[in-house]
């Protein structure tokens, strides 16, 4: 059996920041992780922790340079050679990322959700318009790929046109609810058919408990579909104070600046019966209301 390589792998990761009197102050400190092919896994802790700030350091947004150190090694599959990677630096199928257009470019190759949605900086746009345009801006887009056919099969598998009266997709951004702006955020993410790795802060933010279970289900589907090989399927990592997800590998917990793995999991069935595999069953009325 081939050796699987994880999508992302992160060694000896700290974080720190400078208080308003000088003194350092330490967010995180020498932590490791890492998400195989088709696995989700979660990474806990309570508000204030510093779970946002691992987000914003492993899609390095902008604002994370601006007064946070990040110490460690990120690293995101194999290099063109399939040779393993051990630099301490950011690397990406090989390529170092080391300038704005490189940022850029990896940001695009990802699926990622931020605890805040982006789409508060498109309030003028429709929905629709919003997440397509995300969907062309992957840079694992293919031009054979049906950008449309994609991001309604996302949008289907989470039941989106059980918001606004079945018309989410027309709704301009500024007249979106808290819950409508959170789906157009994951649907941007989540339509990057490409991509092989999704991460996702926090992301049942704002949502109800219906879509919160067809979010679960469908992260369990695209991680755990047998009709893909593992090693072809993408991996999710969830950063959250929640443990109300199932179909979950690995769970690591975040206190007192250390991340600690290897901890039993129990599913918190906060929104109703799970089978076997954590897929949330749902009703009838559900699937109409």
């Amino acid at each position: 059996m081939d050796k699987i390589t994880p999508v992302l792998q992160v060694s000896d990761m700290t974080i720190r920041f400078n208080t308003p009197g000088g003194k350092p102050k330490t967010i995180v400190e020498k932590i490791d992780f890492y998400v195989d092919p088709g696995e989700i896994v979660l990474i806990v802790g309570e508000n204030g922790t510093g779970k946002s700030s691992i987000f914003r350091s492993l899609v390095r947004e902008n604002d994370i340079f601006n007064f946070r150190k990040l110490f460690g090694n990120i690293l995101y599959g194999k290099d063109k050679k399939n040779r393993e990677l051990d630099e301490r630096r950011l690397v990406y199928r090989g390529q170092e990322i080391d300038s704005n257009d490189k940022l850029d470019n990896f940001r695009r190759a990802i699926g990622y959700a931020p605890q805040y949605d982006d789409a508060d900086a498109f309030l003028q746009r429709s929905v629709w318009d919003y997440v397509l345009d995300v969907a062309r801006s992957s840079s694992e887009w293919d031009k054979s790929d049906d950008i449309v056919k994609q991001a309604d099969s996302v949008y289907s598998a989470l039941h989106c046109e059980l918001y606004a009266d079945g018309q989410l997709k027309r709704r301009r951004l500024n007249h979106c609810s808290g819950g409508e702006k959170r789906m157009a955020t994951l649907l941007s993410a989540l339509c990057r058919k490409r991509s092989k790795l999704f991460i996702l802060d926090e992301p049942i933010n704002n949502l109800d408990g219906t879509h919160a279970k067809w979010l679960n289900n469908y992260l369990i589907s695209i991680t755990k579909d047998e009709n893909v090989p593992k090693k072809e399927r993408p991996g999710v990592l969830i950063i959250t104070h929640c443990k109300m997800f199932g179909g979950i590998d690995r769970v690591y917990t975040l206190r007192d600046s250390k991340l600690i793995g290897n901890e039993p999991y129990c599913q918190q069935n906060c929104f109703g019966e799970c089978d076997s595999c954590g897929r949330y069953i749902i009703n009838e009325q559900e699937e109409t209301k």
